[in-house]
């Protein structure tokens, strides 16, 4: 009976969709708006593009937080999932 419930549990962990938008382990800031003539983006030196078009996965986390850009107050969603 054990073996049959590792093996369901298996096929189920098997036909789960794939969740987020790359392969490497770690984290990855994604930034969304369209200063950079692109919806989503990450920045290292210069901004990359991020050419999928859906963000799968479990949310842990959301928040606001309180920023200054351009010498004026903004607010900034951040997710975590």
């Amino acid at each position: 009976m054990r073996q049959e419930e590792l093996l369901k549990q298996l096929v189920a962990a098997i036909n789960k969709p794939k969740l987020g938008l790359h392969s490497e382990a770690g984290s990855c800031k994604i930034y969304c708006n369209r200063q950079h003539g692109r919806l989503w983006y990450t920045l290292n030196s210069e901004p990359s593009d991020v050419p999928q078009t859906a963000l799968t996965g479990y949310l842990k986390e959301l928040r606001f937080e309180n920023t200054e850009r351009r010498k004026k107050e903004t607010c900034k969603l951040l997710i975590t999932i």
